[in-house]
């Protein structure tokens, strides 16, 4: 019986020493193409689902179909009328003129597109790209709000790829770097550095957030690298915000209106979530720190080497950023976590005796790819089709048009909302339309007294807070909410469809 067993696990052993000797040279290769095709195939599923991103991706899309301002599409404090992501818009706008591509196809490129830039360019920072996609699927299991962010198809994706390629460049030496120009040479890397920069801030804009980089530099000891990041930085903003045509306007714009976010005196709970104060992930803090505890015991880890990793400070600082703004864990801490991670996860690959023999390696390999792709595609609580239960208020439809006749705003007219998911909603499905929005994309560029009508109502959740906007309501506008407001009788109401209820004036007799 135990000759029997010893044979078969020879034979076994024997089958898959076959396989490594036929793809040994090909092996990386391979597991690079089955992870690319695995990209691909994530968002083309999840976009099947009818999901479309709920939020900014919509705006971003339909203001690239059109040739406005803001100031023509929300009701806004007019010194906060310029275009704050630029590049990204121009883009949009390039591949709507030029390739023909409508509102469907841009969102397909802005959703598909940004996520295969993020991957890629975390593929070509770490050591392999299984090790990447290893730390992915961890950070999916112990903090799942990234697999939103990363399939989001908003233009700090950009940032996000910008971070993991200077992250990489500047905070990773290696063996084979000495071998590289783009190590041999600083120009060259300096160089990098600025494209980069200046690419993602003329695309998405906040270019404060970057100096995140140089700060973590300087704190693990790295001076010269900081002040050079810094410059490199500092000259970035001033190309970028060159780019995008309204130089002094763009900078105004993200520095007074983020300052005017976190310095309104309202409530922390009635900011938009992404800049609501963070609830701390414990199970994600226990999943890092294992990995310490195993890279210390197998791979001569030391924690010195912790203090002196500027990756790792930039994300103990964005996890204490996150205390007050959760964003800056989502956006950046996160991203510096995965380069952290994957070379972590590498070194533990590395010095494991048992992925020495090819049945383990493989099965592993083909296990973490699967699993990955399930984390991202499986509709768990609905999270992709339940969303598609929000749709915009169709007042052209055949079988709606007679019901909704006259419903609709009027040129001119404002729709009153409280929650932005009306504008966006809206908004892509009328880029056209020649009424205005009191609430678009952020309060903080809201004219004041919308702003205190709209933080009154957050409140106090009394439709009485609602008294403001309609008296300021002519016979073009509407009032657009999820439910009916029965305090006003000068008001008469419809339903638009199973979402939103539409509010308008009763006619004068």
């Amino acid at each position: 019986m135990d000759d029997n067993i010893i044979a078969k696990e020879k034979e076994s052993l024997d089958f898959w020493e076959r396989i490594e000797k036929i793809i040994k040279k090909r092996e990386s290769l391979i597991f690079l193409l089955l992870i690319i095709g695995a990209l691909v195939f994530i968002p083309l599923k999840i976009l099947s689902y009818g999901w479309t991103p709920p939020d900014d991706a919509k705006r971003h899309v339909a203001f690239s179909t059109i040739d406005s301002k803001w100031s023509d599409i929300i009701v806004m404090d007019e010194k906060f009328d310029t275009d704050h992501n630029a590049g990204w818009h121009q883009i949009l706008k390039f591949i709507h003129k030029y390739c023909g591509y409508d509102k469907q196809d841009l969102m397909f490129f802005s959703v598909v597109g940004l996520f295969l830039l993020l991957n890629i360019c975390g593929i070509i920072s770490v050591p392999s790209p299984v090790s990447w996609c290893l730390a992915l699927l961890l950070i999916l299991n112990l903090d799942d709000k990234i697999y939103y962010r990363m399939i989001s198809g908003r233009p700090f994706i950009v940032s996000c790829a910008a971070t993991l390629i200077l992250l990489r460049l500047w905070g990773i030496k290696t063996l084979d770097d000495e071998k590289r120009v783009i190590f041999q040479k600083e120009w060259i890397k300096y160089l990098i550095t600025i494209v980069v920069l200046s690419l993602s801030i003329w695309i998405h804009g906040s270019w404060y957030l970057f100096l995140l980089i140089p700060i973590s530099f300087f704190i693990a000891g790295k001076t010269k690298d900081s002040l050079i990041l810094t410059a490199c930085v500092l000259i970035s903003t001033v190309i970028g915000s060159l780019l995008t045509g309204r130089f002094t306007d763009f900078l105004y714009f993200h520095f007074f209106a983020t300052f005017s976010i976190f310095t309104e005196s309202t409530y922390n709970w009635l900011l938009v979530p992404e800049f609501a104060a963070g609830v701390q992930n414990v199970v994600c803090i226990i999943g890092v720190s294992i990995v310490i505890l195993f890279c210390i015991k197998k791979c001569d880890y030391k924690l010195k080497n912790i203090a002196n990793d500027p990756i790792f400070i930039m994300v103990l600082l964005c996890w204490m950023g996150s205390i007050l703004v959760i964003r800056f864990w989502l956006d950046w801490g996160i991203i510096a976590l995965l380069l952290w991670l994957s070379y972590r996860l590498q070194e533990l690959i590395n010095s494991s005796y048992s992925l020495n023999n090819p049945r383990i390696r493989y099965s592993l390999s083909f296990f973490i790819i699967v699993c990955f792709i399930l984390c991202f595609i499986n509709d768990k609580e609905g999270r992709y089709t339940k969303s598609v239960m929000m749709q915009p208020i169709d007042f052209y439809n055949e079988s709606t048009i007679q019901l909704l006749k006259g419903w609709e705003p009027q040129d001119g007219g404002i729709i009153y909302s409280n929650t932005m998911y009306c504008f966006y909603e809206h908004f892509y499905e009328y880029p056209t339309a020649k009424w205005k929005y009191v609430l678009g994309f952020e309060p903080a560029i809201m004219k004041q007294d919308d702003k205190q009508t709209l933080r009154n109502i957050g409140y106090s959740k009394l439709e009485y807070d609602y008294a403001a906007w309609v008296k300021k309501m002519t016979e073009k506008d509407r009032l657009i909410t999820f439910s009916k407001l029965n305090s006003f009788p000068q008001l008469e109401w419809i339903k638009g469809n199973r979402t939103w209820w539409i509010g308008r004036l009763k006619e004068r007799k």
